[in-house]
């Protein structure tokens, strides 16, 4: 169901991160080497899921760095986009192409979504069709809209750079499948414009993903 995610040409990796361990890339060390431990592991499993991503599409392993805003540094070539929790770390990587211009992943648990975090995560029409829904299904479709806000937000930032609120996207559904609407222009996207996303479940997990397309 994971490969369902994307188009073809995207490789994907999957790791447990309790089981992540140094990998020997001073690049990469060098941002975590005050973490906490299950931080570490996080970070180097991600790191792990992504070269093994890499070698399936032909290229050497090499150090993936990290840029001050913390998103990553990926070889020329190459587009990326790695998600965790504790239990399931993701990797999702691509060769660079006038077709697929960015991926984005993120993996929450599925687990009901706080009700007070819903003014902070929905806009005031995802809020209202949020309380049109039996009372039993609001919260895990509200951990629905935080996901697929998270893997939007995820796609555009390294084209455009632009840091967003959670009110800058609206969700709209469609099945396993959701677009993810502009709410203001960004670099290079207008408002209105879809971003165009997938959800599967995997392994107790709501699981995003977000490609952008050349038109």
């Amino acid at each position: 169901m994971l490969w369902d995610l994307f188009p073809d040409g995207v490789q994907i990796a999957v790791a447990d991160p309790r089981g992540g361990k140094p990998t020997g890339y001073a690049d990469e060390e060098i941002h975590v080497a005050n973490a906490v431990p299950s931080r570490r592991s996080e970070f180097f499993a991600g790191r792990e899921c992504a070269r093994k991503a890499m070698r399936d599409l032909g290229f050497q392993p090499t150090a993936i760095g990290v840029r001050p805003d913390r998103s990553p540094i990926w070889p020329n070539g190459l587009i990326g986009t790695i998600s965790h929790s504790k239990t399931v770390c993701l990797a999702a990587v691509s060769r660079q192409n006038d077709d697929l211009l960015s991926i984005g992943l993120d993996i929450e648990p599925d687990l009901p979504l706080p009700e007070d975090m819903w003014d902070t995560i929905c806009t005031s029409n995802e809020r209202t069709w949020l309380a049109g829904l039996p009372s039993a299904e609001r919260a895990r479709q509200a951990l629905r809209m935080f996901t697929a806000k998270e893997s939007a937000y995820k796609a555009q930032y390294p084209l455009t750079q632009e840091f967003f609120e959670f009110e800058d996207l609206e969700i709209a559904f469609d099945g396993h499948d959701f677009f993810a609407v502009l709410q203001r222009n960004i670099t290079g996207f207008a408002k209105g414009t879809k971003l165009w996303g997938r959800q599967a479940i995997y392994c107790g997990h709501f699981v995003s993903a977000v490609f952008l397309c050349s038109e």
